[in-house]
C-alpha cells in the first residue's frame, strides 16, 4: 500500500511515497523528506532505492510512525513530520 500526505508543514516536503513494512509489534511506516528543499541523495539515488527509505542504502531524511495498525503508523508519521517541521523554526 502507497500511501500519500499533502505536506501541511512549512520546511519539510515528502519526497517518496509512504512505505509500511509489518513489525514484530505492529507496523512502521517511513516518508522520505527535504528538510527546506535539500536532500541527501540525488534522483539516481532515490531510483536506486526505489524511493524506499526502508531499503539499506536510503542515506537521506525521513519521518518514521509506529503503530498497532497501519492507520495508528500513519497517524504516528503525521506527527513525527509536524514535530520535524516545528523543530526547524523553535
Amino acid at each position: 500500500m502507497v500511501t500519500a500526505f499533502i505536506c501541511e508543514n512549512i520546511g519539510v516536503a515528502g519526497t517518496t511515497p509512504c512505505h509500511v513494512e509489518k513489525t514484530d509489534d505492529g507496523y512502521e511506516m517511513r516518508m522520505g523528506i527535504a528538510v527546506f528543499g535539500s536532500t541527501n541523495l540525488d534522483e539516481e539515488g532515490f531510483k536506486r532505492c526505489d524511493y524506499n527509505p526502508f531499503h539499506p542504502e536510503f542515506h537521506d531524511n525521513y519521518v518514521s510512525g509506529k503503530g498497532a495498525t497501519e492507520e495508528e503508523a500513519a497517524e504516528s508519521l503525521k506527527q513525527d513530520m509536524k514535530q520535524m517541521a516545528e523543530s526547524l523554526w523553535y
